[in-house]
């Protein structure tokens, strides 16, 4: 009997019971840990699941912040091109490059922030200087330097500002 039991671990727990009633008892228990297992099992897959799509969440973020300066690049470069003849096709060439940027963005849920002449949130907003403007509210943002941008409803960079003073 010794030898049977080192065997067969399970014999110990069913020693002087009716056979039958070992081979359910092992029956149950042989369930219960495939029931353990299986919902681990399924834990997991769901913690992975949204690990992945955290991950994923983050490297299109880090993507897409790594893609402002080509949009600041663009706006500055429009800004500064004259609207001479000479030029015209130069111009025309950077913003069919900055409407192409803004589709993208478009597409994933970028948004760019209107700060001027909004009141300065500093959740939104960066100052970078303050200005004395009379007749304009203290707080007031006067003018923006760089672009703020949302994605989604998270802030990819907040805006650089200079705001009016008292």
């Amino acid at each position: 009997m010794a030898n049977e039991i080192s065997k067969n671990p399970n014999r110990l727990e069913t020693a002087g019971k009716h056979p039958d009633e070992g081979e359910a008892a092992g029956d149950t228990l042989w369930k219960e840990r495939y029931i353990n297992l299986l919902t681990d099992l399924e834990s997991t897959k769901k913690r992975l699941a949204r690990t992945s799509a955290q991950e994923i969440e983050t490297q299109k973020e880090t993507l897409l912040r790594d893609l402002l300066p080509v949009a600041d690049g663009l706006d500055l470069a429009l800004s500064h091109t004259s609207h001479e003849e000479d030029s015209r096709n130069i111009l025309q060439g950077i913003e069919l490059n900055r409407s192409i940027l803004k589709k993208f963005f478009s597409k994933y849920d970028v948004i760019d922030m209107e700060a001027l002449g909004q009141p300065f949130d500093p959740r939104l907003h960066e100052a970078i200087g303050m200005v004395r403007y009379p007749n304009i509210a203290p707080n007031t943002i006067v003018r923006v330097e760089k672009k703020g941008y949302l994605y989604g409803d998270k802030l990819l960079r907040p805006a650089q500002v200079l705001v009016a003073s008292s």
